[in-house]
């Protein structure tokens, strides 16, 4: 090791490292807590040798120097029991450390010159008492002092080296082995001191180290906390936060209203759910439909301010949980001026696009007082709003609950009836006006309940599929459907309804083809009706069920064409074999040249691609006259005969030559 490399060591240690703020306050923090001590020390073990000569030296060695050098301890103790509370201030701490490297010298050096005066009076005794006063203060001194090498090494250099010299000098063999002994005890001591700062640092070190990793962490877990209650899309509140901000605001409110013993602030759970975004993914992609909810959210935001919290449930369904409203009057106007911002055209990468949107309100504590039930019906106020009045905002009322109430007891009814008792089957034929032939018989379910009496597909359909019983409910009717086709002639077709559960559940329309196979019958006698909701819940799905049951053999009909979001992509990609034309567009052919126009051009569509068209709900004559005047020839509806429990062909063949 070479001189410079311990020079070098010996001045970083003798220096104040200012570059390092924290390792200055851990030194600080240190000898606010040693150097108390350092100077009861001092102070204990000069009173010890005061005593020891007092009658021996004089006085202003024994009780005037002492009392002078005490006051000065004790007002250099206190000062250091206050530097703790200046640790936040690295000027103050550098001052104090600055402070303290001098007075060690200055200490150091009235203490050995005080000491060395006492030597020259009293016995050999009290002269040994000198000594091991020097040795064993110093040395706890140094020990006092080891987290701060400059002040440390100071009371080495003042008073070891010094004591070394003068008792290394003297006429005295103890005396020349006692400063012998102290030299090699120096040199261990300024090792003790280089080697304890170093892991002292290095302790600082790692624990700043430590606080900067925990510090990282923390930001760090803040940062996926907050990304875990925010939508990446959108950049608004996620599903998460949604229901974790309305579970505190149902808390929040009954616990004012418990505490006040007094109505609490009412808020609003609103559901917005975009009309037809389903269709515009799928026709151009999720790219395009990722942009559409961005420019969605934008809107809402612009429109929504002060408390509402605003989130992205799901797909293409948003959330508020709205504070400031008056009254149900402001709810709806401020429903409609959403509604009105979503309906604008959306002007997109691929194009500009327009689409409505559905809201529906439900209030607390008038509707529910209870996070999931104002949910449910805010839903619920949504779905009414989806089904009866699209494009509109809903507050849920009183005959909401009704119809609520209503369903549930269709779900109860439902799980608790006998179905393979109480479902049946009647048909409805489709008709062909040119030939007056039978074309095919409609399968239609019908639920006489114990309990509630003739319950309405329309009504216990929807039910179950929301309760997951409509795959049963599938199972129960064709299987009957089926059992009764073999009594009939193998040329009557049959059309059955399909949920849109079950079109996209792959195991369903397996399931299908081979119920039909194990009953005898040939798959091109029947045909499925499927709705576009099957779509537009999973499209890669309904394709794979539609082409699976088509390589069967059996035919797949589009039912209620029109009035949703049916696009030509659809007719083209799924392959229909028939479009069955809704009634809501039959109803006002007498009196709409609108209609006539699209049922026409649906027809003419149908003729172009070599499928089947059927017209549906024909009620009047004049109905039926228009429809076969636009080319129609294959009719549905009460003109020509209600759904019936058994069909009666030959008769209803005859009812059709009459008209």
């Amino acid at each position: 090791m070479s001189a410079r490399f311990v020079w070098r060591k010996v001045v970083d240690l003798a220096r104040i490292h200012t570059e390092k703020p924290e390792l200055i306050r851990a030194q600080v923090r240190s000898l606010s807590r040693q150097v108390p001590v350092l100077y009861v020390l001092l102070l204990a073990n000069a009173s010890a040798l005061a005593y020891t000569h007092y009658g021996t030296a004089p006085d202003w060695l024994t009780v005037y120097a002492v009392v002078l050098l005490g006051v000065c301890c004790i007002w250099r103790a206190y000062s250091w029991t206050r530097a703790g509370f200046e640790i936040n201030d690295i000027d103050a701490c550098v001052w104090h450390l600055r402070r303290i490297r001098l007075m060690a010298a200055v200490f150091a050096l009235l203490f050995m010159a005080w000491a060395v005066a006492m030597f020259r009076y009293g016995d050999i005794y009290q002269q040994g008492h000198v000594a091991y006063f020097i040795s064993i203060t110093v040395i706890g001194c140094i020990f006092c002092l080891v987290t701060f090498p400059p002040a440390a090494l100071l009371l080495v250099v003042f008073v070891l080296v010094p004591f070394v010299v003068y008792f290394g000098f003297l006429d005295n063999e103890v005396y020349i082995a006692i400063a012998v002994n102290m030299a090699l005890v120096s040199l261990i001591i300024v090792h003790i001191i280089t080697s304890y700062y170093a892991a002292f640092s290095g302790l600082v070190t790692s624990q700043m180290d430590l606080e900067r990793q925990h510090k990282t962490t923390l930001e760090l877990s803040e940062q996926n906390e907050s990304l875990a209650f925010l939508d990446a899309l959108t950049g608004l509140a996620n599903r998460r936060a949604f229901f974790a901000y309305l579970d505190d605001a149902v808390t929040t409110a009954a616990a004012q209203a418990e505490t006040q013993s007094q109505q609490s602030d009412s808020f609003a759970v609103a559901m917005i759910d975009l009309d037809g975004f389903k269709p515009v993914n799928d026709v151009y992609g999720h790219p395009v439909g990722d942009e559409l909810l961005i420019q969605a959210g934008k809107r809402l935001r612009a429109i929504l301010a002060g408390d509402a919290l605003l989130a992205r449930l799901g797909g293409d369904e948003f959330g508020i949980i709205l504070s400031d409203y008056e009254d149900a009057t402001h709810l709806i106007t401020l429903g409609k001026k959403v509604c009105q911002a979503l309906n604008q055209p959306y002007v997109l990468s691929s194009g500009s696009v327009q689409l409505s949107a559905s809201l529906g309100f439900a209030t607390y504590p008038t509707v529910a007082r209870t996070s999931n039930a104002l949910f449910e019906r805010a839903d619920f106020a949504l779905y009414h709003a989806k089904k009866n009045m699209p494009g509109e905002a809903v507050l849920f009322a009183a005959h909401h609950e009704t119809m609520i109430r209503h369903d549930s007891q269709i779900e109860q009814a439902l799980r608790n009836a006998d179905l393979s008792q109480e479902l049946s089957l009647h048909y409805q034929p489709v008709f062909d006006v040119e030939s007056g032939e039978v074309k095919s018989i409609e399968a239609l379910a019908r639920w006489d309940s114990v309990l509630m009496g003739p319950v309405s597909p329309a009504t216990f359909f929807p039910v179950a599929e929301k309760t997951g019983q409509v795959g049963m409910l599938t199972e129960i009717l064709f299987g009957r459907l089926l059992r009764e086709m073999r009594e009939w002639p193998e040329h009557v077709s049959v059309s059955f309804n399909l949920s849109a559960r079950d079109i996209v559940l792959p195991n369903m329309t397996k399931w299908l083809i081979e119920q039909i196979k194990a009953n005898g019958i040939s798959p091109e006698r029947l045909t499925f009706e499927v709705t576009e909701t099957a779509f537009l819940r999973d499209f890669a799905a309904a394709r794979t069920s539609i082409r699976y049951l088509r390589s069967h053999g059996a035919r797949v009909a589009m039912d209620d064409f029109g009035i949703g979001y049916s696009s030509l992509r659809y007719v083209h990609e799924l392959e229909f074999d028939c479009l069955k034309v809704d009634r809501s567009f039959v109803t006002p052919l007498a009196v709409t040249e609108r209609s006539r126009r699209i049922v026409k051009t649906i027809i003419d569509m149908c003729t172009n691609l070599e499928i089947d068209c059927v017209i549906e709900g024909i009620e009047t004559q004049s109905q039926r006259d228009i429809v076969i005047e636009l080319g129609g020839r294959l009719v549905q509806g009460y003109l020509f005969a209600k759904p019936s429990k058994r069909p009666v062909l030959k008769r209803l063949s005859a009812i059709l030559k009459k008209q």
